[in-house]
C-alpha cells in the first residue's frame, strides 16, 4: 500500500492503529465502517431534506458533522484531513492555471441550452455577491467531504487508491446536473483528488471549484 501524505503533521499527531469491529463473524476496520455509514446517511439527508438552504445545509452536514466526528470520536487533528495550506508552491500555480483554463471552457459550456436551463433556475433571484458567497460555502463543504473526509479517511486504509474511491460519491452528487457535467466529474473528481493528495490540502481544489461554479452561475445570471 502506498504511503499516506501526512500534511506535515508532527509525530504527536500520528495515526492511531486501526480498531477492529467483528460483525456477524467478519472483521472490519471500525473507522472505515463509521466513515461509510456516516457518509451514506449524510448524503441521503442532504439529497432529501432542506433546513435553511442548500449551501448552508451542506456546510452543516458535509463539513461540521464530519469534523465533529474526527475531533470528538476519533480524537484526531482535522489538519490531517486537508484543513491546512499544505504545499502551496504546488497548489497555487495549478489553481491559477486551472482558473484561466476553466474560464474559457465554462464560457462556451454556459451557452448550451441544458446549462442555461439548469443554472438559471439555480440562481433563485440572488444578487451576484450572494451567488459567490453561497457558492464558496457550498463548495467548501463539497471539497472537504470528498477530498478531506473521504480521501484521507479512506487513504488511511487504501493509500492513494482513495483518490478513485472518492470519485464515486462525488460523481453521484452531480446526477441531477447537465449530462456533460455529470460525465466530467469522473476525471474532474480524480484531478481534485490528486491535487489534494499531492498538496495535503483541500484549499486549492476549493478555490478552483468555487471559481468554476460561481463563474457559470454569474454567466447564467447575466452578471458578466
Amino acid at each position: 500500500m502506498s504511503s499516506v501524505h501526512t500534511a506535515n503533521l508532527s509525530d504527536s499527531d500520528a495515526m492511531p492503529p486501526p480498531r477492529i469491529w467483528r460483525i456477524w463473524g467478519v472483521d472490519f476496520d471500525a473507522r472505515i465502517v463509521q466513515l461509510v455509514v456516516v457518509t451514506t446517511l449524510l448524503l441521503i439527508v442532504a439529497f432529501n431534506d432542506r433546513f435553511v438552504s442548500q449551501a448552508y445545509d451542506r456546510f452543516f452536514l458535509e463539513f461540521l458533522i464530519p469534523v465533529a466526528l474526527i475531533v470528538i470520536v476519533w480524537r484526531e487533528n482535522p489538519r490531517r484531513y486537508g484543513l491546512a495550506l499544505g504545499d502551496w508552491r504546488l497548489g497555487l500555480p495549478i489553481t491559477i492555471l486551472g482558473i484561466a483554463a476553466m474560464a474559457i471552457v465554462i464560457w462556451f459550456m454556459s451557452r448550451q441550452p441544458d446549462f442555461q436551463q439548469y443554472y438559471t433556475q439555480d440562481i433563485a433571484g440572488r444578487p451576484a455577491w450572494r451567488l459567490v458567497i453561497d457558492t464558496a460555502v457550498d463548495i467548501f463543504a463539497w471539497e472537504f467531504f470528498c477530498r478531506g473526509w473521504l480521501l484521507w479517511g479512506l487513504g488511511r486504509k487504501y493509500g492513494s487508491d482513495a483518490v478513485w474511491l472518492q470519485v464515486i460519491p462525488f460523481a453521484l452528487m452531480h446526477v441531477w446536473k447537465p449530462q456533460i457535467e455529470q460525465l466530467s466529474t469522473v476525471l474532474g473528481g480524480a484531478f481534485f483528488g490528486i491535487l489534494a493528495w499531492r498538496t495535503g490540502s483541500i484549499v486549492y481544489g476549493w478555490l478552483l471549484h468555487t471559481f468554476m461554479v460561481a463563474w457559470i452561475l454569474l454567466l447564467a445570471a447575466g452578471a458578466i
